[in-house]
């Protein structure tokens, strides 16, 4: 009777042990697949929001730099605020690679950063069409707050702006145009491309381009830990591979047809591929050394590409499939001692950290990550698996920090920040504006436009060409100035150098009034040079600089612009910069006479000729024709 009732009672409690087993089982299994569903869920949508911003933020970067060019915030012939704009919106956005902007003439200028290391890109115009391009390459490396410049280097290339991919399509188009290239300014780079044309006063100005190497997509599909025997590809419509998140050192194959038959993750997406060849879709694919891999499709934000991830089932379920399999001995153990031992222990070790983990996995469900805590249990596997849950919640909630959201935010948190300040140096500064322009604007209106841009382009280029700096614009007025902030050697010669050659240059083209009263027989610009000690640095307030040149030198070389009007010549300079320049200068004395602002008078001169052969380096028939 003991016995049968011992029986009795073992095989109930043996049956009764099986049968709860059974039942967690079940429940766990489907609790299992329900869970693996969501975080998979969970883990493709949050690599296609990255990549989504990702796109996006090229796309405001672009927007960025057409809104500063059109609204003239920074003029793109500006080439330190050009530098500044490109830098400031490069180093804010990590995966961008190319921030460019293409020149109607062919020119092409624009920041790239690789690595470790920074580089402005400028392309010159060519003369010839067949004809190889001037090439500068400036290489910095970042540091904090700054960056330091390195080398530069000259060479030519082959790369032309106009018949780049990215360049037709935004001419051709309206708004942002996205393409993707092969060849870039630095050479092959497989990339996608948003381009934007600019105009500036309803004239077409140029075309910005935005780009991301496709190596950066894969090496942020890389950053995204999909999991090991997981993966991810962005394949475009063709079913091109484009990116993935495969080591960088690993073989890249340009279809999935490609990939060796030992890769699971390509063979479960092309196994998805064939059940559902397009659209979104979840599916679930049987891959031999992997078992179920769930593999999910869904469109990204740019043409016909589609992100496809392949995530294992045991990424998520290893460890319950290892605490089921064990999970029997452990009852049968505990039924051979009692029932209610078994029931305790049931419930001490399966069923309280089960629930636990549940809830676990119902926050990460609900992308609650930030609630996501350890739940510590006596087994190792599920202690393991809690661990597992932790760190994958941690990995999650990083996606949404790896890139800024808001451009505009991105840019004033970027850290760029110059202080005031300045240093006392010698130079020679030069003022230059055109005569009559109040009456051309009277008399032309809007139409007086092109000839200001005609005269402005000329001054830059040729302050350039002497290796001055362009201050500002001041209306019609230029302000230039030499030797800073670099040293700049026999800089009052440059200086009457650029004077003589913009005088010329402006004599060779015609005025926009012909006919009488169209200043033919009058001058054709104004200009003004002093040398001398000035500030030179970043003038301003502590929210907004300008780097420039202020002082008593500074002042008389715009002075000098109104004695040039009243004594009817087109240069006139100080004696200072007489003496810097020697004989080298054909001049005739206007005499001491009296500035505005100083007490005593100035030896002011007007220069009638060119300068002397020694000093002669200007190419005036380009300036007057280009």
């Amino acid at each position: 009777m003991v016995r049968a009732l011992t029986a009795v009672l073992l095989l109930a409690v043996l049956s009764t042990a099986l049968f709860v087993h059974l039942i967690w089982q079940a429940a766990a299994g489907r609790g299992v697949e329900a869970a693996v569903r969501r975080l998979n869920a969970g883990a493709s949508a949050t690599v296609n929001r990255e990549l989504a911003e990702t796109l996006a933020g090229a796309e405001g970067a672009a927007e960025v730099i057409r809104s500063a060019l059109f609204q003239g915030t920074v003029d793109a012939h500006d080439e330190v605020r050009r530098e500044f704009l490109f830098l400031s919106v490069l180093r804010s956005q990590p995966a961008v690679t190319w921030i460019g902007f293409g020149f109607p003439d062919g020119r092409f200028f624009g920041a790239r950063q690789t690595g470790e290391r920074i580089e402005m890109v400028e392309i010159g115009a060519a003369t010839d069409a067949d004809a190889p391009r001037p090439l500068r390459r400036d290489v910095y490396r970042p540091i904090p707050g700054d960056i330091f410049f390195e080398q530069r280097l000259h060479g030519q290339t082959h790369y032309v702006t106009l018949g780049s991919p990215w360049y037709r399509a935004a001419i051709e188009g309206d708004g942002a145009a996205w393409t993707t290239a092969t060849l870039l300014p630095a050479g092959f780079e497989p990339a996608v491309v948003v381009a934007t044309r600019v105009e500036r006063f309803g004239e077409f100005a140029g075309v910005v381009m935005v780009a991301i190497a496709l190596e950066r997509l894969s090496q942020l599909l890389a950053s995204l830990d999909i999991a090991a025997g997981g993966g991810a590809f962005v394949l475009d419509g063709a079913a091109a591979v484009l990116a993935t998140s495969a080591p960088a050192s690993s073989a890249r194959a340009a279809s999935l047809d490609d990939y060796p038959a030992d890769d699971g993750p390509a063979r479960a997406v092309r196994g998805g591929l064939a059940i559902m060849p397009d659209g979104d879709f979840v599916a679930t694919v049987d891959i031999t050394g992997l078992g179920p891999v769930y593999v999910t499709a869904s469109a990204l934000p740019f043409r016909d590409w589609r992100l496809l991830t392949a995530i294992p089932r045991s990424r998520f379920a290893a460890d319950i499939d290892r605490a089921s399999r064990f999970v029997p001995y452990v009852i049968a153990a505990l039924a051979l001692l009692a029932a209610a031992t078994s029931a305790l222990f049931a419930s001490l070790l399966f069923a309280r950290p089960l629930a636990r983990l549940s809830a676990e996995l119902g926050k990460i469900g609900r992308f609650d990550l930030d609630g996501v805590g350890y739940q510590a249990t006596f087994l190792s596997e599920l202690d393991e698996f809690a661990l597992a849950l932790r760190r994958m919640a941690v990995g999650l909630s990083s996606f949404g920090r790896y890139i800024p959201v808001e451009v505009v935010r991105m840019l004033v948190g970027a850290g760029f920040a110059p202080v005031p300040g300045g240093e006392v140096r010698e130079i020679t500064v030069m003022f230059a504006d055109l005569p009559g322009f109040t009456e051309m604007s009277e008399r032309l209106g809007p139409d007086v436009a092109p000839y200001l841009t005609r005269f402005l382009t000329l001054a830059v280029d040729i302050v350039h060409r002497e290796g001055g700096t362009v201050d500002k614009f001041i209306g019609d007025e230029v302000m230039a100035f030499w030797n800073a902030p670099g040293d700049v050697a026999d800089h009052a010669a440059r200086a009457c150098r650029a004077a003589i050659a913009l005088r010329a240059a402006l004599h060779a083209i015609p005025l926009p009034l012909p006919g009488p009263g169209s200043f033919a027989a009058g001058p054709r610009v104004r200009i003004g040079i002093n040398t001398g000690n000035a500030i030179v640095g970043n003038v301003g307030s502590t929210t907004r600089l300008s780097y420039t040149a202020i002082g008593d030198t500074v002042n008389l070389a715009s002075r000098l612009v109104g004695i040039a009007k009243e004594h009817g010549v087109e240069i006139a300079v100080a004696e200072a910069t007489l003496a810097a320049v020697g004989d080298r200068l054909s001049t005739r004395p206007l005499g001491r006479l009296n500035v505005r602002g100083r007490s005593a008078p100035v030896a002011v001169h007007a220069v009638d000729g060119p300068l002397a052969a020694t000093m002669a380096a200007t190419t005036l028939p380009a300036l007057a024709t280009g």
